[in-house]
This record gives structure tokens, sequence and C-alpha cells, in this order.
């Protein structure tokens, strides 16, 4: 099986949105065959839970357990069941984990679609012009409260008059 790095794989790269729409379905493929590979193995724990409680039932009987539930109790405690059953439980366990990382996969798909749609629209905000910037230049206290009182009254003003 090939190496599944989820983070990794379902991160985008908005400055290559083309190679991310190349190599989409390729990826989303690994995981669609990590969950087939995975149903193979949970089908499998099963079967080896049923044959191992089978096996176990025929020792109870061997050993002069009449009653099913007596057989039951000595199968269901018995070491071999236990390991088989823990087995099927994490298969199955890893499985939904599987389920969970293709349904991120398609909604990586979905994601990248509307990222496609807002770059085709120019939807992202670039400088007009250039702005000059003074590296290490702050601006004092009193000034941007005044900044802040100035803006606050325009505002206020503005919906008085509405």
């Amino acid at each position: 099986m090939p190496e599944l790095n989820f983070e990794e794989d379902v991160a985008i790269d908005l400055d290559n949105l083309h190679e991310e729409w190349r190599n989409h379905a390729s990826n989303r493929k690994k995981y669609a065959d990590e969950i087939t590979y995975l149903d193979k193995v949970v089908k499998k724990a099963h079967e080896k839970v049923k044959v191992t409680r089978s096996r176990l039932i025929r020792e109870a009987k061997e050993l002069k357990l009449s009653s099913a539930d007596l057989r039951e109790g000595y199968y269901r405690e018995h070491e071999d069941h236990i390991k088989a059953k823990n087995a099927q439980i994490d298969a199955e366990y890893n499985l939904g984990m599987a389920w969970n990382a293709l349904s991120g996969m398609d909604d990586r798909k979905y994601a990248l679609q509307d990222e496609v749609k807002l770059w085709i629209r120019n939807y992202f905000a670039t400088p007009r012009e250039e702005r000059m910037v003074e590296s290490g230049k702050t601006i004092s206290k009193e000034i941007e409260s005044k900044k802040v009182d100035t803006h606050r009254t325009e505002i206020n003003q503005r919906r008085r008059r509405k």
C-alpha cells in the first residue's frame, strides 16, 4: 500500500491550483484503494471471529459443557476469541478512519472548485499601486486615538442623518 499522509494530501497550494487539480484524482484514488483493502481486512477479521467461535464451541462440547450459556461463556472468555474480536474492532476502526479521510478528500475537491472560481473572477485583492512602507515607523497612541475618535464621530453623524 502507498504511504498516506492525510495532512499533506489535503493541503491546497493556492499558488499552484493547476497542479492541485492534476494530482487530486490520484491522491483520492490512494484513499479509495485503502478503503478497499481495509474492507477486505474487516471481512477476514469477521470470518476469523466466526471460525474461532465455532472451534471454541466445539471444544466446549467436548468438555461436556451442556448448556448454551456455559458454551457461550467458555468461548467469550477464551483468549483466542478475545484476540480475534479485538483484531476485528481495530480493523473496523481503521476502515472508519479511512472513510473519514476519503470524505476529507471529497471536501478538498469542493474547496479546490471554489478556489478556482474565485481565482477566475479575480476575487483576491492585489495592491493597485505600489505602497511606500517605512520600516520601524510607528504611530503614537495619541494620534491613533484621535483618528479612531474622528472616525467614530463621522460614523455616528452619518447614522443620525439617515
